[in-house]
């Protein structure tokens, strides 16, 4: 099955943004700067514009469209420096242990690891654990026998559009879920 998430028939062309932390002349200081940067954004509570920050806000997503959160494992292909991933972790696994279920799992991945950063979240949220070795979204095997959820947090202008593909591709076919 051939997936293609960019339509042809658009009104207007597509349009690809590119960070600085994608170019290949970047420093890796430079680019963990970026993605610690982008975290703190996924984290940023705008009082009296927003309903809670962008993570929280993604935790009403994983409620309303995942049954029984208990008995999956997130996937956080695209992780950066830890993006949403411990906000979710820490609200979702807060109620669920308010109502006596096992908590959620996460682990955290990317091309370009940033482990270090990992390191002192998983430190902190034993619920939280990460992929030390680079990982390609193109070719995510499965991890293990519970359900699995693959999350992207709004990744996707990294791509051309054959990765991105190939990115839902291996989400369809090995994951039970993605968001």
């Amino acid at each position: 099955m051939k997936i293609n998430p960019f339509p042809r028939n658009m009104p207007w062309p597509r349009s690809q943004f590119l960070e600085i932390g994608d170019q290949s002349w970047c420093p890796s200081w430079l680019h963990q700067h970026e993605q610690l940067s982008l975290t703190k954004l996924w984290n940023l509570k705008v009082p009296f514009w927003s309903r809670g920050s962008l993570a929280t806000q993604a935790c009403e997503v994983f409620k309303e469209h995942l049954q029984d959160l208990s008995s999956y494992t997130v996937l956080d292909i695209c992780a950066g420096s830890g993006g949403p991933t411990p906000v979710l972790e820490s609200e979702l696994n807060r109620e669920l242990e308010a109502q006596g279920k096992d908590p959620v799992q996460f682990i955290l991945s990317d091309l370009y690891p940033h482990v270090e950063a990992w390191q002192r979240i998983s430190k902190k949220q034993q619920n939280i654990s990460y992929i030390e070795t680079p990982v390609d979204a193109r070719a995510v095997s499965r991890l293990g026998k519970k359900k699995e959820c693959r999350i992207f947090n709004v990744c996707f202008h990294h791509f051309n559009d054959g990765d991105a593909s190939g990115i839902l591709k291996s989400a369809v076919e090995s994951a039970d879920a993605f968001m």
